[in-house]
């Protein structure tokens, strides 16, 4: 289990588990709300589906977690036990992710851009001419959607 190292982001699942990408460790750490150890996802490079660096999570509708792998440039995806489901998207450094039914919210950091994969993972749409966005929520509310724009010290919104 042992400590984390550069933890980048956290999420909450519908069972109230904290599910932390713990970035330096290449892993993901699902804790329950008393700071328990549930599991650990990945942690282990040299497996066929290790991530590097991961970023951001997101769940999807099944409650799958996608995690953005910042090393890896791409997106895994894990059941809520941890096995492993399917890698999709070719990206530049991902960081921050969102999911809207179904479809992902994905800011590359190197590529200077925010892409919208659909439910099967390909690649539909890119909003580009950002620098080094980092975070980015939909509020389901007001249909809005907003990007962390860190090199620019901004914060976009964008009406979905």
């Amino acid at each position: 289990q042992g400590e984390f190292s550069y933890p980048t982001f956290v999420i909450v699942d519908q069972r109230d588990r904290l599910i932390v990408s713990d970035s330096d460790n290449h892993r993901v750490v699902i804790l329950d709300q008393a700071g328990t150890w549930l599991l650990t996802i990945n942690g282990d490079v040299t497996v066929s589906h290790a991530f590097r660096y991961p970023q951001g999570l997101a769940l999807d509708p099944q409650g799958n977690i996608h995690v953005a792998a910042y090393g890896s440039n791409t997106i895994k995806v894990f059941t809520s036990e941890g096995t492993y489901v399917r890698s999709y998207g070719n990206v530049k450094s991902p960081t921050g992710m969102a999911i809207d039914e179904g479809y992902s919210l994905v800011n590359e950091w190197a590529g200077n851009c925010l892409s919208i994969f659909d439910p099967q993972g390909n690649k539909i749409h890119t909003v580009g001419n950002l620098n080094h966005p980092r975070g980015v929520m939909l509020d389901p509310k007001s249909g809005s959607l907003y990007v962390a724009n860190s090199d620019a010290n901004t914060v976009l919104k964008y009406s979905v």
